[in-house]
């Protein structure tokens, strides 16, 4: 039962770049509805494999101290930006995807568009580290995201810090995940973190994958694809509005 809309005023929230988890508008509403109807009923704590500035996982925070739940919210990130980048992160993978009928027509033709859009406007020879308004998302720190979770007294927040190949590994991070958000954009990220996640999630649990479809990061979904091509689990496509981005998620099975 939630007893306050959030523990923060909205101005607070907005100062320091914390998302609203109640918003009907956000992206990651899917994300945030599955934790808000599922926290007492899926065993395990929260994984952000991706917090940049910890927008989203500073809501998890709060949002789980509203419900009362005693989960914690594990942040994995190396805070120093993209490491070095795969060739299936190279924007051309795209022209690859549609023409093997990955991705559709729409979905390419907006890829397109967007990398005409960012080219005429901001001025950049696009590629895929500076293909992202936020650039390679290297200006966060550690200490910044720990500054404002101590701002907000959470006390329910663990950052890992570190290349995924260091910390997502045995004897790192919950035992028992019950949900997580992979944002981490690119493919070697989704392929470190996807087996990690899977192997410690509770029957029933859920992975938000917020590059799986992406005008941005080709990489993502070939690491997703790779990795569900032998489970009877696949991602899927969130219902949202008309015109609105596609948002994709999965559940593991029972």
């Amino acid at each position: 039962m939630i007893v306050n809309r959030f523990i923060v005023d909205d101005w607070v929230r907005g100062v320091l770049g914390v998302a609203n988890p109640y918003s009907k508008e956000s992206n990651l509403r899917f994300y945030y509805d599955y934790l808000i109807r599922n926290h007492d009923k899926v065993d395990g704590d929260i994984v952000e494999a991706g917090v940049y500035k910890g927008s989203s996982l500073l809501a998890t925070a709060l949002l789980l101290k509203q419900l009362g739940s005693k989960k914690k919210v594990y942040g994995f990130d190396s805070f120093a930006g993209f490491p070095s980048y795969h060739y299936n992160d190279s924007l051309e993978k795209f022209d690859e995807l549609y023409e093997k009928g990955v991705i559709s027509k729409k979905h390419f033709s907006k890829v397109k568009k967007n990398i005409s859009l960012r080219e005429r406007f901001v001025g950049l020879d696009v590629n895929a580290s500076n293909i992202s308004m936020s650039g390679d998302f290297s200006d966060t720190s550690k200490l910044s995201v720990e500054m404002k979770a101590d701002l907000l007294n959470l006390d329910n927040i663990i950052l890992i810090d570190g290349s995924f190949s260091k910390t997502m590994v045995d004897g790192v991070g919950p035992d028992v995940v019950m949900s997580a958000l992979i944002d981490c954009d690119l493919y070697e990220g989704y392929k470190i973190s996807l087996p990690y996640l899977w192997e410690r999630l509770s029957p029933g649990g859920y992975v938000y994958l917020d590059e799986y479809y992406s005008l941005k990061f080709p990489g993502a979904r070939i690491a997703c694809d790779e990795f569900f091509s032998d489970k009877t689990e696949k991602p899927f496509k969130n219902r949202s509005r008309e015109l609105e981005f596609e948002r994709w998620s999965v559940i593991k099975g029972m």
